[in-house]
């Protein structure tokens, strides 16, 4: 669409003259205007700044006088939770009444949930705000994986064939199996060892009881031997050279 000022000048609303006898006139009728039709009144203030027969307002235009709302509180997931899981009574009873037993031994034995009811605490305004970060829970062990043992070590053991046990247990299983095995093989051994010194004192007696009944046959064969066997027949040195010789030996013993 071409430029047609003399069609833009006949299609206003108002003319420049009416607007700037507005403006430029009564101050008292544009301020009742204002107030009592603001609508109107911006429309023409639009038209007058649009000819420059106004400047642009340096206000702008003024909010609406609505009364002031405090603004709806919003919650996140978690303060939904720990309202859900701790009541405001049960809040105020455990850090408002005033007695701190309560809290005490929460704080003892279940410091989780003493954190927790302290975070509920908070969102209840029973307590101010955290100033130093909550603190973070013991990092928690992850399960030890538990092992199916055999029928044999269960029945050694004591215990149902169906157990799982952790890996731990099952080496101080087989070390108390090794342990069993190994006392079984050493009493066993000094049994044995037993029988074989009773044996061999048994066997050492009859063999010694034996060599004395040899010892006491051969004897006899001995005697026997010597009775059969006839003596030689000795012929005795002649008187004379007997007597000769006893001379001589008392001679020699007198010299």
């Amino acid at each position: 669409m071409t430029f047609d000022p003399i069609a833009d000048k006949r299609n206003q609303k108002y003319t420049r003259e009416e607007l700037t006898s507005f403006f430029k006139g009564s101050a008292a009728v544009a301020q009742r205007l204002k107030k009592e039709n603001p609508a109107k009144y911006q429309e023409l203030r639009r038209s007058a700044e649009q000819m420059g027969i106004v400047g642009p307002s340096l206000i702008g235009t003024p909010a609406p006088n609505t009364p002031y709302r405090q603004p709806a509180k919003t919650y996140t997931p978690e303060e939904l939770k720990l309202r859900g899981e701790f009541t405001e009574t049960y809040c105020r009873e455990l850090f408002a009444s005033g007695d701190a037993k309560a809290a005490r031994e929460l704080h003892e034995t279940n410091r989780e949930g003493y954190e927790n009811a302290k975070d509920a605490a908070i969102s209840f305004g029973i307590l101010p705000a955290r100033t130093t970060p909550r603190p973070q829970p013991a990092p928690v062990a992850a399960p030890e994986p538990l092992h199916r043992i055999s029928p044999e070590l269960a029945d050694e053991s004591g215990l149902p064939r169906d157990v799982l046990l952790p890996w731990a247990q099952v080496e101080l299983l087989c070390e108390q199996k090794v342990a069993r095995a190994r006392k079984a093989q050493a009493d066993a051994d000094t049994k044995a060892d037993a029988d074989r010194q009773a044996e061999l004192a048994k066997l050492t007696s009859r063999q010694q009881a034996d060599q004395a009944e040899r010892d006491r046959k051969q004897a006899d064969l001995d005697r026997l031997q010597e009775l059969i066997t006839p003596k030689p027949v000795v012929t005795p040195e002649p008187v004379q050279l007997a007597t000769a010789r006893a001379i001589a030996a008392e001679k020699a013993v007198a010299a």
